[in-house]
């Protein structure tokens, strides 16, 4: 039988997801009645706009594309740079349980190759994100929050794709 404080540890060391699930929703919801639906594509040209138009001034205005998204200082903004610091410090204080066999480019063994790699990822769905309007993100969790219909079938789809991706990429286990 376990220890008493053993178990106490282990039970503080694991999230309650349900909790969590719950606290993201009501987030989520609060941020759009106060701020606007979220998403993260779309930042990422408002801040390109706007250090563009800090180089050029009245770059960002004369482009169509960006006067249309607005200014480079929204709510947004903020969560990306959550995002980018929250997955930074994550890695360096967790421990990961994937070994190095079930990388994606575990044949690569060049870490400025891996980098390469990830970027040039990154920047291809954020291409795509920005082409089709929108990232998965801001469709799924602000969708749902909205209660939209298409929020729900996107959300199944987006699950249902990736669970026959992984099943491609592991031959089926």
């Amino acid at each position: 039988m376990a220890a008493p404080q053993a178990t106490a540890v282990a039970t503080l060391a694991q999230p309650n997801w349900v909790r969590l699930g719950i606290l993201f929703g009501l987030l989520s919801t609060l941020s759009i009645a106060l701020f606007a639906p979220i998403g993260v594509s779309t930042t990422y040209p408002r801040v390109v706009g706007a250090l563009l138009d800090k180089l050029m001034p009245g770059f960002e205005h004369a482009s169509p594309y960006l006067s249309q998204l607005g200014g480079a200082m929204k709510g947004e903004t903020f969560l990306v740079v959550g995002l980018l610091v929250g997955a930074f410090v994550a890695a360096r204080l967790g421990r990961s349980r994937v070994s190095e066999v079930e990388l994606v480019h575990a044949n690569e063994t060049g870490v400025s190759r891996r980098y390469l790699n990830a970027f040039l990822g990154g920047f291809l769905l954020l291409f795509g994100a920005r082409l089709a309007g929108g990232c998965t993100s801001g469709h799924v969790i602000s969708g749902i929050s909205q209660l939209s219909l298409s929020g729900f079938v996107f959300a199944a789809g987006v699950f249902a794709t990736g669970i026959v991706t992984a099943k491609l990429l592991k031959g089926g286990r």
